[in-house]
């Protein structure tokens, strides 16, 4: 993976320094592993991506599927395994969030990452780029196929009937243009028009034109995928870290794992209590005293937590996480009748956390939202943790979303619509019906599950945002997001 990124990042021309955050990559045994990671029933998921306030995560599957194509002619036209692909594809989409700030159509995220994720080492310093997905293939030739207008238009899964084909020709049209000059060009047009909020359609005329001519070029090239081989100089990427969990730890895992991915709600004393069961054999490890206090917290039990906690950092008294869920812990048993001097106790820890890490999102936004649970506006120290958090994880709703209306609090409108824009131009609410529907949906959502907020969509900030300057952003009503 580290030579994935090296690659990635010379062929994307990515100047930009390394994140010094760094994703979490949990793979499990098989894709029914991948799919019961999910807080609610799920089928037929390979992998995914997303994010915390505590980091970025992916989830991928270990064992590889193959499809047949053995042979090395086979191979340069089609992929053969699947598991090592969609580990690199999970992974391309948290490269292309954490580097570029920017609104992307849901088909380019799944072509980019489905072009550079089929990157095949067949052998010691090879490389071919430009394989054809076999599952991808297969969607077209057996028929599913969206018109290139409505892909274009397409801004998010919901805007189209067919999510395959629209992985597929996502990934068809990424390769055109990385082996088509004039149609690169072209892509790299309607993408800079989209991500500065140019309609969609107006986007897709503007760069491609002729929407027959580019179906009919897509049609011929997928007769005509070349998968290019590049020789690679060695690389010296240095010594890594690697042990083995304990027996203890092994067990605890796939709690590591949902909390991460979300819990139901309903479902965490349970948990808590088969958590506890797995620290008996090993009462003082600390990654089990990090879970129990966590999921505490999570649970509402903030004198459990409290106590966990403490107990961590008795084992290690500079520990980030035992910190973090000590001052989250502190915070939760105070009421708005708590005087000042309670509030900076509670907020102690936290901001030992914070001196401990210059990397931990977590404990920047908890103490944020320590002041939002006492009722009053942040500090100028905790807006400026929160912005630290911002630039550390751009790609976490939630933290852009809790950054754009501090802003907006403090009368900074231009700052609020800077951060929350790339999010908006991507956006689509529908009608006032779907609007309704939306928010009952993510109100019973964020009551039901761990890990989801209810806060308005981004489209409906900037637009309230929009009009506090005399401007307004409209959804295009022709498309359904349903």
């Amino acid at each position: 993976m580290e030579t994935f990124d090296t690659l990635v990042r010379a062929l994307t021309n990515n100047q930009k320094p390394s994140s010094p955050v760094k994703v979490t990559m949990f793979e499990v045994a098989t894709m029914d592993d991948v799919n019961h990671t999910f807080p609610y029933p799920s089928e037929g998921v390979g992998g995914y991506y997303s994010s915390t306030t505590e980091g970025p995560f992916l989830v991928t599957f270990r064992n590889t599927l193959r499809t047949g194509m053995k042979s090395a002619r086979k191979a340069a036209r089609q992929s053969y395994a699947w598991g090592p692909e969609v580990r690199q594809h999970e992974y391309l989409h948290h490269y292309m969030y954490q580097y570029f700030n920017a609104n992307y159509p849901s088909w380019y995220s799944e072509g980019f990452a489905e072009y550079y994720g089929s990157m095949q080492f067949p052998e010691p310093n090879i490389v071919e780029i430009g394989h054809a997905p076999f599952f991808r293939v297969d969607t077209i030739r057996n028929g599913s196929w969206i018109d290139a207008r409505e892909l274009l238009t397409a801004k998010s899964y919901g805007d189209v009937n067919d999510v395959s084909a629209l992985y597929a020709e996502g990934w068809l049209l990424t390769h055109l243009a990385a082996q088509n000059p004039e149609r690169g060009t072209q892509l790299q047009m309607y993408l800079n028009s989209v991500a500065s909020g140019t309609d969609y359609e107006q986007a897709a005329k503007q760069a491609f034109g002729n929407f027959d001519a580019l179906n009919s070029d897509l049609k011929k090239h997928l007769k005509n995928i070349n998968a290019m081989r590049l020789s690679l100089k060695p690389m010296e990427l240095g010594d890594f870290e690697v042990r083995d969990l304990s027996p203890v730890e092994d067990k605890l895992m796939r709690y590591q794992v949902r909390l991460y991915s979300g819990y139901e709600v309903s479902d965490l004393p349970q948990i808590i209590s088969a958590v506890q069961a797995i620290r008996t054999e090993d009462p003082d490890n600390l990654m089990g005293l990090g879970i129990q206090a966590k999921l505490q917290n999570l649970d509402g039990k903030y004198a459990d937590a409290l106590a966990s906690s403490k107990r961590l950092l008795e084992l290690d008294d500079n520990n980030v996480i035992g910190l973090t869920e000590k001052g989250k812990a502190m915070v939760g048993l105070l009421d708005s009748s708590a005087n000042e001097a309670a509030w900076e106790e509670a907020r102690a820890p936290l901001l030992a956390a914070i001196e401990a890490s210059k990397t931990a999102t977590e404990p920047r936004v908890a103490f944020f939202k320590s002041y939002l649970t006492q009722g009053i506006l942040p500090s100028v120290a905790a807006q400026n943790y929160m912005v630290q958090a911002f630039d550390l994880l751009p790609q976490n709703d939630e933290i852009r979303y809790l950054v754009a209306r501090d802003f907006e609090q403090r009368g900074m409108l231009d700052d609020a619509v800077a951060v929350i824009e790339p999010a908006a131009y991507g956006t689509f609410d529908g009608d006032e019906g779907k609007k309704r529907r939306r928010e009952r949906l993510m109100k019973r959502f964020a009551e039901k599950y761990t890990n989801i907020q209810n806060y308005e969509s981004p489209l409906e900030m900037l637009n309230r945002l929009r009009e506090k300057q005399g401007k307004t952003i409209e959804a295009d009503p022709e498309v359904d997001s349903e």
